[in-house]
């Protein structure tokens, strides 16, 4: 009998991994290299990290992770210039060095921390592949570009050095045709979703309360100020509880401006927290009014849990949520816009929002379960290993 062929090898590089960060692009990429594991796939994570108690290397169960000690995190430039050096050097020969252990480089993000490992694969005739973060204004390439003395180098050599390009939004398609990169290395592959168990999306209580929960960092982007502003202007038409889950620099500022509009009875601020179900199960909606997304990870989770979102028109939006179908839209930073669609979710009937959830869930199911996000990835992993000008190592 002929022996089985090895195991694709993919070397996943982030700009940031736990335990330092635990942010959506870290959640979704070791979700994907769980499944990807699960499917006799290899994977190893290449990554940067600045604190002196993280270790160099370890393991997760079969994920191995290999970490390069940096006085600051690449992707800052500016004068951090040592650091993104520092990573671009070790980073590109480390990669070399080691191109018999892996197939392709598959990058989180199109930042300057993508530059290293693009030499890298280069230089050992290796495939490349940068899944971009954001579209619109927060495009990553025009991002890499702003940054001074470097930037544009840095972006000619993203673009040009990258085999492909996945792009999880329609939005961020469109970006690449101003950037003059050939469509055909531009490859459409949603984020996914782990679907929850059946019995997970049993609500665990039965209040006339009309519950909004939001989940992720409390940052500048998420306009949180524009989502409590809101929601103090409609509390008085209907019994609802706004529920805003995790951390971050606006915290205490958003709890003051709870308290000065007169609702800091009604808006809840948990924190940071390890296990988000619970919440999820309250949920009459889930609510976002950012300014800014790739494609958001909090509302695939939540729609996969049977949760119709009310969220603004961001990068990936209008791909996962039907208006008035699986969801509610309005326009990002319009405050008219998301005040009347909050209206209109506190006077739908319960029915109405059971048959929204149960068509947001359908969506996930369908189109970004983490199994068929995982497969697509193998598809065009193996589309490049067939590639004429590469040559898998052996």
């Amino acid at each position: 009998m002929p022996p089985e062929p090895s195991p694709l090898r993919v070397m996943l590089v982030l700009p940031t991994y736990l335990p330092e960060t635990y942010g959506g692009a870290e959640q979704q990429s070791r979700k994907l290299a769980a499944t990807l594991l699960d499917r006799n796939l290899s994977v190893t994570v290449l990554t940067p990290c600045v604190e002196g108690a993280t270790q160099l290397s370890g393991r997760e169960g079969l994920l191995t992770i290999k970490r390069f000690r940096q006085p600051q995190l690449p992707n800052l430039g500016g004068r951090h210039m040592l650091s993104f050096l520092l990573w671009t050097v070790k980073s590109a020969y480390w990669l070399w060095r080691n191109r018999s252990k892996y197939d392709l480089v598959h990058i989180i993000h199109g930042r300057l921390h993508a530059v290293g490992p693009l030499l890298g694969a280069a230089i050992s005739r290796k495939p490349s592949l940068i899944k971009i973060g954001r579209g619109g204004d927060h495009f990553d390439l025009a991002v890499v570009r702003r940054k001074r003395l470097i930037g544009s180098a840095c972006a000619i050599l993203i673009k040009h050095l990258t085999t492909g390009f996945v792009a999880n939004s329609q939005e961020i398609a469109d970006d690449f045709s101003n950037w003059n990169v050939d469509p055909s290395r531009v490859h459409r592959i949603p984020n996914g979703v782990v679907m929850p168990a059946p019995n997970d999306h049993l609500p665990t209580s039965n209040t006339p309360e009309i519950r909004f929960v939001y989940l992720g960092r409390l940052d500048t982007e998420k306009a949180l100020d524009r989502m409590i502003s809101g929601f103090a202007q409609v509390s008085h038409d209907h019994p609802a509880r706004l529920i805003i889950v995790g951390d971050g620099p606006c915290a205490s500022e958003l709890a003051a401006l709870a308290e000065r509009l007169g609702v800091a009875h009604l808006v809840e601020f948990p924190g940071r927290v390890e296990n988000v179900t619970p919440f999820l199960q309250m949920a009459d909606f889930y609510i976002s009014t950012s300014l800014s997304e790739g494609m958001s990870n909090a509302l695939l989770e939540a729609m996969s849990y049977a949760v119709p979102p009310l969220v603004s028109r961001v990068s990936g939006v209008e791909d996962m949520v039907g208006d008035g179908v699986s969801g509610l839209l309005f326009e990002a930073g319009n405050d008219e816009d998301y005040v009347a669609q909050l209206r209109n979710a506190l006077s739908l009937p319960s029915d109405a929002r059971r048959r929204m959830g149960t068509a947001a869930a359908r969506t996930m199911q369908q189109r970004f379960s983490m199994e068929y996000v995982a497969e697509k990835h193998i598809e065009l992993y193996a589309r490049f290993l067939r590639a004429p000008h590469q040559t898998r190592a052996g």
